[in-house]
């Protein structure tokens, strides 16, 4: 039984090709509508929809290796023993021609080996493989529309078999239980039933007027194949003497059907570790014209390739580690120091002075790491407010949290450059520093990077802090890059964990461990001193997003809408609910007034129709019962329009 945390997905190459060329290219040649053709006239349906459902087993399996088989032209071991075998097939279109040689670049970009094997198909190298990866105790996940690998599934062996019709259709997950109740027999015993009725797909005879039925009747009374042929001459009637005229093409079809798992691959499990290529593979997006699939593939092959970096990277690291998994965006090391205490105008003016001209550091090899022209000089500003803290006693929630951002209590303003941060205490603060401080943050010209930034605007309108010059809200940028906070991770500390997870890569352990190096806490755990040393972090992750994330914008094609309108819209919104919209008490009194004397006319009509009662009960115009039983004679003569 596998205990292990690797996932091997092996995929039948020519099955899934064949099947998502025919899905596409079928239902086009119907309508004329031939979307999947390159601009000199490749078509490519049958890459698109390898891609696709490609995508969707990444997603739902996350296997940590994958590779995937092809056949080869010409014969192999078994049409040289019978050479009508797979003879007969459909004459695929022309249309189909060239696709498979771009679903291996492509599979290059993805890192993912195309495996073949002169004389042997892509089933026989499925088979190795799986037999390898159980030894190893991988599970084992096979994409395949061929009944032959049916031989194959065990407890730690899943079959992914496409169903293109019926209430199933989908890709379906066959465990040995499945395959029984699909076939009648256990995995085991399929290549012996096939061997009995013959498969259709590789133009394998059966025995005539054998069907499923009689022959999964036929293994279990007599244990296996072997058992049914040295029982023949027991079976009675035409089935039998079918099968006792045609022994010789049975035993045939069993050499056959029987897959090969002792093939001498020149592959290593290693070789199979999925780490793909986002870049390469844009390139080849661009090579094929593909245009709609590109963010698919960047929202489900992009946590594939931060979990693998994450597992192996740390802050400062080169991009790519020395065994080939991709350690994520460079930045060097994040400082865990105490943020400095000002109390004086004097040092918080020159503080804010030498950040201005503190770049983003330099790389693992000494590089200055290159700063975007807008967010040059720049420091984040991070407003602290009132969170409760664990204590004995008291229990910290989501809900308590909640309420505090919600009904935010502001305590004091961390400042940080790459350098160094800089606490400024709200609550005690001399006349001098609020003065220095109230001039800094609301000139335009010094640049501010803020997170929640319409948010933290109207907080600090309330403390009398006009606040201006902010020139980048991480939150909104990650919104303009894709990324939306799950219904379940919308307190601001969830959201910028998952936001260094996305951007930055370091898991939400390694997080904890950044904010409390001696030991990994969450906010819902640590006691009250331990709250500006949190936020101190926080600020500090907030102040390397904001670089990561102009990068991504400006890669998106997103920047200039994100400078010009989504960014300054935030001020306006910010103002607007704050200041509110204005009311006239008099014209509303004067509203009611109006619709009170028009109601109060219709109740009184309502009681002239139908009376002061109704069955010995005061008039009740809001009960439905009444209104159901009421006397309706007469209601029409007066009223207008009536239907009744």
């Amino acid at each position: 039984m596998s205990n292990s945390e690797n996932t091997l997905l092996l995929i039948d190459g020519h099955s899934l090709a064949l099947r998502s060329f025919f899905g596409i290219y079928t239902m086009a040649e119907k309508t004329g509508n031939h979307v999947f053709v390159r601009s000199d006239g490749q078509h490519t349906e049958a890459v698109h929809a390898f891609l696709s459902t490609l995508l969707n087993i990444i997603k739902d399996h996350n296997p940590s290796h994958i590779a995937v088989a092809f056949d080869l032209p010409g014969g192999t071991f078994r049409t040289e023993e019978y050479s009508e075998y797979k003879s007969g097939r459909n004459v695929i279109p022309e249309a189909f021609d060239g696709q498979l040689d771009l679903i291996k670049k492509m599979l290059g970009a993805l890192k993912i080996p195309a495996l073949t094997q002169e004389n042997y198909e892509a089933d026989d190298i499925v088979a190795t493989l799986t037999r390898q990866g159980s030894e190893a105790q991988y599970k084992v996940l096979i994409l395949s529309g061929d009944r032959d690998i049916f031989q194959l599934v065990t407890d730690d062996v899943t079959l992914l078999y496409p169903v293109t019709t019926g209430p199933s259709k989908g890709i379906q997950r066959m465990d040995p239980a499945a395959v029984e109740k699909k076939t009648k027999v256990p995995p085991r015993l399929y290549p012996d039933l096939a061997a009995l009725t013959g498969e259709q797909a590789d133009n394998l005879p059966g025995v005539p007027g054998v069907g499923p039925g009689f022959a999964a009747k036929w293994l279990h009374e007599y244990g296996d194949l072997e058992g049914v042929l040295a029982n023949s001459e027991n079976i009675k009637g035409k089935k039998g003497e079918a099968l006792r005229e045609n022994i010789e093409n049975v035993r045939r079809n069993r050499r056959l059907n029987q897959l090969v798992d002792t093939l001498n691959l020149d592959v290593e499990f290693d070789q199979m570790r999925f780490i793909p290529d986002l870049q390469e593979l844009e390139a080849f997006f661009d090579e094929v014209e593909f245009r709609t699939i590109r963010k698919r593939a960047q929202d489900i092959l992009g946590p594939v390739i931060r979990a693998l970096g994450a597992q192996v990277r740390t802050a400062g690291e080169e991009p790519m580690t020395d065994n080939g998994v991709p350690s994520g965006p460079t930045f060097e090391p994040i400082r865990t120091d105490e943020a400095i205490t000002v109390t004086s105008a004097a040092d918080f003016r020159a503080w804010c002075e030498h950040a201005a001209h503190v770049g983003y550091g330099r790389d693992a090899s000494g590089n200055t790491i290159e700063v975007p022209e807008r967010l040059k000089g720049a420091v984040t500003l991070f407003p602290v407010i009132d969170v409760p803290v664990a204590r004995e006693g008291v229990k910290v929630t989501k809900t308590k949290i909640r309420a505090a951002e919600e009904n935010p209590v502001l305590r004091g303003i961390i400042l940080t450059s790459k350098e160094s941060s800089l606490w400024i205490n709200l609550t005690n603060i001399s006349e001098d520093l609020a003065s220095a401080f109230a001039e800094w943050v609301s000139d335009p010209q010094m640049r501010k990077i803020v997170m929640d930034l319409k948010n933290q605007r109207k907080l600090l309108r309330e403390y009398g802090y006009k606040l201006d010059g902010a020139i980048e809200d991480p939150s909104l940028s990650s919104y303009m890059c894709g990324y939306i906070a799950a219904a379940n991770r919308r307190l601001f500390a969830e959201r910028i964990e998952d936001l260094a997870e996305k951007y930055l890569w370091i898991p939400q352990q390694e997080f904890s461990e950044l904010v409390f190096p001696e030991e990994a806490l969450s906010l819902f755990e640590m006691p009250g001193e331990e709250n500006l040393r949190y936020f101190t972090q926080v600020s500090r992750v907030i102040h390397e997003l904001a670089r990561i994330l102009h990068f991504e914008m400006q890669e998106q094609g997103q920047l200039k809408i994100y400078e010009d309108i989504e960014l300054p819209l935030l001020y306006v919104l910010a103002d607007m609910e704050q200041a509110g919209i204005a009311v006239s008490d008099a014209l509303l009194n004067e509203l009611n007034d109006t619709f009170s004397s028009r109601a109060s006319m219709a109740e009184e009509q309502a009681k002239v129709l139908i009376g002061g009662d109704v069955n010995g009960e005061p008039l009740n115009l809001a009960s439905v019962k009444q209104l159901q039983t009421a006397p309706q004679s007469g209601i029409c003569e007066t009223a207008p329009n009536c239907t009744l």
